[in-house]
């Protein structure tokens, strides 16, 4: 029978940094790798367009824009401007309905650029705890506490969810604001200044901040005059990816000690 030889190979490099040159692979510990096909949680994602659906939220029910016209308070309409709308808007000075009617009072804004917050840029090289947050379930099925756990001095299991720290970014927005008075234009914008610097949005809380305002005046149609003012707004936000790369979503999910038993080894 042939004898098996084991190779002592001084020599081999220990591939501890595979992922990062600055820090050594996260150790696979089968504890934390809890399956999630049963549960209906959502996984958290904070993407650009969630923003975007924030900032006209902001905007709708946070400043609540308003004009008074004959004695009655009128909502100025907020619109998201399409590449077509707001190259229409820079070139003839307005936007119009469908038909062809010049629209005002209205809000139109469009994301202009994203940058990164570097006041809270995170370190990707660090695969601790602290660069985790986690969110506790209340109750689930397997996390019932009821009289018979109670007797048996059994404590609810903690139930938890564990997302990476979010990306901060900073969002610049170009707003338009057309009305027919200059008057109005002036309330519209006070409006926006006064709730610039809180947070807003109803899931995720965002901050803006204005950068500046300028104010014109576009011949409209005949004889008609309409003011405008052109705001650029900035968004302190953050994202949150679903997936993180190598087939891995970003929400992990963990489980706490119910009962701590202690056992001791009997001496013989």
């Amino acid at each position: 029978m042939a004898q098996r030889y084991r190779i002592q190979r001084d020599d081999k490099i220990d591939l501890k940094r595979t992922q990062s040159s600055f820090s050594d692979d996260p150790k696979l510990n089968k504890s934390k790798q809890v399956s999630r096909r049963k549960d209906n949680v959502k996984n958290v994602n904070v993407g650009i367009y969630d923003i975007d659906l924030a900032f006209k939220s902001f905007l709708e029910k946070d400043v609540k824009p308003l004009i008074e016209e004959n004695g009655k308070f009128i909502p100025v309409p907020v619109m998201y401007a399409s590449p077509e709308n707001w190259a229409s808007a820079q070139r003839e000075g307005f936007l119009r309905d469908n038909n062809g009617k010049v629209q005002t009072p209205l809000i139109s804004f469009k994301r202009n650029s994203l940058d990164i917050n570097t006041e809270y840029s995170k370190l990707k090289v660090m695969t601790d705890e602290d660069t985790s947050q986690s969110f506790v379930k209340k109750y689930s099925k397997e996390n019932r506490y009821d009289q018979f756990s109670l007797l048996q001095d059994q404590k609810p299991v903690i139930e938890k969810y564990i997302v990476d720290r979010p990306d901060y970014v900073n969002i610049a927005y170009d707003v338009i604001v057309w009305c027919d008075f200059m008057e109005d234009l002036n309330k519209v914008v006070e409006q926006i200044i006064y709730f610039q610097g809180g947070a807003f949005g109803e899931r995720y809380k965002f901050q803006i901040k204005g950068e500046s305002y300028s104010f014109d005046t576009t011949n409209g149609v005949g004889e008609e005059r309409i003011v405008r003012s052109n705001v650029t707004l900035t968004a302190k936000a953050y994202l949150v990816p679903e997936d993180r790369g190598k087939n891995t979503i970003n929400t992990q999910k963990a489980f706490g000690a119910s009962k701590i038993v202690w056992k001791t080894t009997p001496k013989i």
